[in-house]
């Protein structure tokens, strides 16, 4: 029985104890005023964020003129001066948001944001429309402007037009025919050469060889040279850049390519080269020198004036003629396997009447049979057409 009166006894003191300690906590902070815990110590500012930093696009707006107070403002300034500065009072611009007011803050920033994207849209698009209209029709700038040509047209070319036709023979037998085309087109020379086999001897030994040059705006040459001689093929090409002293080569074939250095801007391609030394003044005993770009290789290329003489042409025409014997380090137009000999006319036009070189089965002859001209801007005159 005593036991049990003296748990009740320290129960009801330790329930005294409780109230006694609660009383002294929380009677100081009655004393001090009430709170309120669910908002927050100050209230929520508005946050303008620039996302977008400045640009030379920005309009500069003018700030409005400031304007003196009137009575009426200067009573409702006195007023607010005497106002408490606690209703008064803006919190500092880094007081840290919690909870729901950071994730309000957020939405108003993702809002303004998404608002200020489409307005400055709007703006580009804008002056985007405006500056057409603008540059309309649009001007060259001079850093744009085509540079004046390295080659002329007059180095090559003295026709407007010229076609060339031969006959290919091998063992004194007729294989097949090939035409040299070169054009004078708005400043830009053409120079095309087509070799084909005979059908007789297409199925013994293939031959179909295309070459094509062009020269654009006197600073570029390129060449395509595709190549089928017997079981060999070639699909290649070049570009050459002649101001910029370089150029640029591939094999479709092999997938490979390259891009090099020229040591300057005299290149020229095989084609170029023979047209080019047309155009010079040959003398017998006096060499002359090209520099060409050919078969992925660089190399001067000395031609040699051998000697004068009369030939005979189908047809039992006679020509005056000038043998030059180019030096050639590379392949060439065909797939020689020994030296090239060439006779141009004994004249002004020194039109290569007659070409030999060997090839894999043997000496292959070159012979003009047909040659048409054509000034610039009129109708294509047949200077030598004699067929056998």
């Amino acid at each position: 029985m005593n036991l049990h009166q003296n748990k009740i006894r320290i129960w009801s003191i330790c329930i005294v104890a409780s109230a006694v300690v609660h009383f002294l906590i929380l009677f100081p902070l009655g004393k001090l005023g009430s709170y309120h815990f669910a908002k927050p110590v100050s209230p929520l500012q508005t946050v303008m964020v620039d996302l977008k930093g400045p640009s030379a696009d920005t309009v500069s707006v003018k700030e409005p003129t400031a304007q003196k107070p009137t009575a009426a403002a200067k009573d409702t300034s006195e007023t607010n001066e005497d106002a408490s500065p606690a209703t008064t009072a803006e919190a500092p611009a880094d007081t840290p948001l919690k909870g729901t007011s950071l994730r309000k803050a957020e939405s108003a920033i993702d809002r303004t944001a998404t608002d200020m994207a489409k307005a400055d849209a709007a703006t580009s698009s804008k002056v985007l429309t405006n500056e057409m209209k603008l540059s309309a029709p649009l001007k060259r700038l001079p850093g744009n402007e085509i540079k004046p040509p390295l080659r002329t047209v007059g180095e090559f070319m003295a026709t407007g037009w010229e076609k060339l036709t031969y006959q290919v023979s091998m063992f004194g037998l007729p294989v097949g025919i090939a035409v040299l085309e070169a054009k004078n087109e708005r400043g830009d020379v053409w120079i095309t050469l087509r070799v084909k086999s005979t059908s007789v001897l297409s199925s013994l030994y293939p031959v179909d060889d295309l070459v094509e040059t062009r020269h654009i705006a006197g600073n570029f040459i390129v060449t395509k040279i595709k190549q089928q001689e017997g079981s060999f093929k070639s699909d290649r090409g070049f570009t050459l850049f002649l101001r910029d002293k370089s150029v640029f080569w591939i094999d479709n074939l092999r997938k490979r390519n390259l891009t090099e250095a020229i040591p300057n801007s005299e290149v020229l391609d095989i084609l170029s080269g023979i047209y080019f030394l047309r155009n010079r003044q040959l003398k017998v005993g006096i060499n002359e020198s090209l520099q060409v770009y050919d078969s992925d290789t660089y190399s001067a290329l000395p031609v040699e004036v051998v000697r004068r003489e009369q030939i005979s042409l189908p047809g039992f025409r006679k020509a005056e003629t000038l043998v030059v014997k180019p030096l050639l380090k590379t392949d060439g137009i065909f797939k020689r396997t020994g030296e090239m000999l060439i006779w141009l006319t004994d004249d002004d036009n020194k039109v290569p009447v007659k070409v030999e070189t060997h090839i894999a089965l043997g000496k292959v002859s070159v012979e003009l049979i047909s040659a048409e001209t054509k000034p610039q801007g009129e109708s294509p005159v047949a200077t030598l057409k004699n067929k056998k």
